[in-house]
């Protein structure tokens, strides 16, 4: 009986060592046969190979990211971007002078210019329904739809309104506005002013004037609105608002701001202010306009020598620093005419269009094209210029004209 029982137990034993290494050998195939996440869509899911590409492709990249006012069409502007050569983004970053004959075709295709700015004499003699003609034939051009940018300040600057095309409209200066009527005056004068720029296809505004200028004696008096830095501040909120609903970009100028800069002949005029000064009153204005939504921010070209003493305004590194990041501005920096006067001097050893660029201007503003153009260029080429710099200047440029409508 005993034997019996011993039996039994040992072939209790060995049953039960078979059915565990049994069972422990399905459980390690099954894990075996198990597919992990990342093994599982390229066995299971049958996916576009040719679409995860291209989407890979024109998704705009992180480092080109900034939370900017234009970035809910960067993806498209990268996109688009993408598909164009060195020439044509060199291009996208010169608004130029629109030549006064018909070489303003030529110039605008060779270029693939990102825009032009108009005076007067482009519409000497000419009627609305012509101007905006003229304008749309350049538009039509373009290989890239164009910034068709002006001055229209009212008083002694206006590019439009004092043609005889316009009768209807007569801008007097900010400065009398304001003294005359207030705000509320400024407010309907800026609502006819956009309404008269867009009826003929300008998109762009080289206006407000936000420089504070106290007397008569300075550069900017005339320009200016007068009152205080609220009044200003306050008018530079209203202009960008009413302007920019009326489809036409505001480029607030002249930052850092010209201020009590007496009237000078001097090519290069020079500040010596502090810059407390700046920060306490000339940058409020601007930082109104920012934060009512502001396209554009102008540059000057005067040198501020407690802010840089070593390059103007337009030429400036710590400048534009202080504009993107003091003021958290993430729109289009734009130079002030850098044919005005020659610069070369604050330069840094490189053309003034080169050190435009890498000061950190996604636009400059120029008479002379082909030598922005060219200079850009052969810097880009010999590695002056990086392609990111290249590439996040251009990007933001595309980015507004999808933002505004310029670009469809």
């Amino acid at each position: 009986m005993k034997k019996f029982w011993i039996t039994s137990v040992v072939i209790i034993l060995v049953s039960a060592i078979l059915f565990s290494v049994s069972l422990f050998h399905f459980i390690d195939v099954t894990k075996e046969n198990e597919a992990t996440p990342d093994q599982i869509a390229p066995t299971t899911i049958k996916t576009d190979d040719k679409k995860v590409e291209t989407e890979a492709l024109t998704k705009c990249p992180a480092e080109f990211q900034d939370g900017g006012i234009f970035s809910a069409n960067y993806d498209k502007a990268y996109e688009y971007m993408m598909s164009m050569s060195d020439e044509q983004m060199v291009g996208q970053l010169i608004v130029g002078s629109c030549p006064f004959d018909e070489t303003a075709e030529t110039l605008m295709t060779r270029y693939a210019l990102s825009g032009y700015y108009y005076e007067d004499d482009n519409f000497y003699a000419m009627s609305a329904d012509e101007i905006k003609s003229a304008i749309e034939k350049h538009q039509n051009n373009a290989s890239t739809p164009m910034i068709m940018a002006v001055e229209e300040e009212g008083g002694a600057v206006t590019a439009l309104s004092d043609l005889e095309a316009f009768p209807e409209y007569e801008f007097s200066s900010p400065r009398d506005i304001f003294a005359e009527g207030g705000l509320d005056a400024i407010k309907d004068n800026e609502t006819s002013k956009a309404t008269m720029l867009a009826s003929v296809g300008i998109n762009m505004n080289l206006s407000p004037v936000l420089d504070m200028a106290e007397d008569y004696t300075q550069i900017m008096y005339s320009r200016s609105l007068g009152g205080t830095v609220d009044d200003t501040s306050k008018y530079a909120s209203e202009v960008t608002t009413l302007s920019q609903n009326k489809g036409v970009s505001v480029a607030l100028k002249h930052f850092p701001g010209y201020g009590t800069i007496p009237d000078s002949y001097e090519s290069v005029v020079v500040d010596d202010r502090e810059e407390s000064v700046f920060v306490s009153t000339d940058y409020k204005p601007f930082e109104a306009g920012i934060n009512a939504g502001a396209h554009c921010v102008l540059v000057s070209n005067v040198l501020y020598t407690s802010l840089d003493d070593k390059c103007v305004a337009s030429l400036s590194e710590d400048i534009h620093k202080t504009l993107r990041n003091d003021l958290k501005f993430t729109g289009l920096i734009m130079t002030d005419n850098l044919n005005n006067a020659d610069y070369s001097y604050y330069a840094n050893d490189k053309s003034v269009y080169v050190q435009a660029v890498l000061a950190g201007n996604d636009l400059v503003m120029v008479d002379n094209v082909e030598d922005a153009y060219t200079s850009i260029l052969d810097a880009v080429n010999d590695g002056t210029i990086d392609k990111t710099t290249l590439q996040k200047a251009c990007l933001r440029v595309l980015a507004y004209k999808y933002t505004t409508g310029i670009m469809k």
